[in-house]
């Protein structure tokens, strides 16, 4: 008896210390985890040389959620759950981000960037019938709308990056200062103080591992992510000018609590498209979707039903 509880707790003890010294088999464990507890496969596809990483659960009409700069698919594990019981939930790592890549040779501008999604819905031969994007991720989800404007009947933003007539943001000026510069951060401790911290009005709870996994990651897509992100905000259409010309239903959220793009961004898309539905939620950042995904989702559920899209 006492052989096996020394069995037992050296068993404990090991896989306590792997929480710690594995984290990266942990991370993946962790993620496969979310992914499966939210009814998210995952897959891969190639277009054009490029592999995709995607993730894709649920059923009904489909919906192309979009991450911004820096995130990935996994972005929206928290709101799949709830989405997923009303669509096809189809969440690519864009190029150059998360697992799809390589990032050499692409350009990351916003057109350059709505011509690779293009390529790679046509490849899966899916017609997205609501795009939603998330920073970046809005950017490229309006140009898309602008581009083929048969193919899509609705548009979820969230926090979009891309406003040129509102002011700038705490994230925005540590980047253009090269100060407390969250694209290059060189340890854990300033991945934390850089770019989680900003990101979140009220942070979700972040296991070890998976902390310690996006730290390394972003640690060493450093000098290659201050490239692109040069390269996006050289884009030539600032996003007001792209909403302008949009004539689809358009929902926007925005964190009142968002310190990596400014709120004030709203107000610009707002009178350059009147019309639109706008939900400030407060006290949230720049993730709505990860810090409070049952009361973003819920928001922009409403917004489909009373616009048709949902019955």
């Amino acid at each position: 008896m006492d052989s096996a509880i020394t069995l037992v707790a050296l068993l404990a003890l090991g896989l306590a210390a792997s929480w710690f010294l594995a984290t990266g088999v942990w991370a993946r464990l962790l993620l496969a985890g979310a992914r499966r507890t939210a009814g998210l496969d995952s897959n891969t596809v190639s277009v054009d040389g490029l592999d995709w990483h995607y993730l894709c659960g649920g059923s009904g009409p489909l919906l192309v959620a979009l991450h911004g700069f820096g995130g990935d698919a996994d972005n929206w594990f928290r709101a799949a759950p709830i989405l997923g019981q009303h669509f096809t939930v189809l969440a690519p790592d864009l190029p150059g981000f998360g697992s799809s890549g390589p990032a050499s040779a692409l350009h990351f501008d916003i057109d350059s960037q709505v011509a690779r999604l293009h390529a790679f819905l046509q490849q899966l031969g899916a017609t997205p019938v609501v795009l939603a994007g998330n920073s970046m991720g809005g950017w490229i989800a309006s140009a898309y709308a602008r581009s083929y404007p048969d193919t899509v009947r609705a548009l979820w933003l969230l926090a979009p990056l891309g406003v040129a007539d509102s002011h700038s943001s705490a994230l925005l000026d540590a980047i253009e200062q090269d100060r407390e510069n969250p694209l290059t951060v060189t340890s854990k401790a300033q991945f934390k103080r850089r770019i989680v911290r900003p990101m979140f009005g009220r942070r979700p709870w972040i296991p070890g591992p998976l902390m310690d996994y996006y730290a390394r990651r972003a640690i060493r897509r450093g000098p290659q992510a201050v490239l692109q992100f040069r390269q996006v905000m050289a884009s030539g259409e600032a996003l007001e000018a792209v909403v302008g010309r949009l004539r689809l239903p358009i929902h926007l959220q925005w964190g009142s609590a968002d310190c990596a793009v400014d709120p004030g961004g709203a107000r610009a898309l707002m009178q350059a498209r009147p019309g639109i539905d706008l939900q400030v939620l407060e006290g949230l950042g720049h993730l709505p979707m990860l810090e409070a995904p049952r009361k973003s989702t819920e928001y922009f559920l409403r917004f489909c039903q009373k616009r048709g899209i949902l019955h």
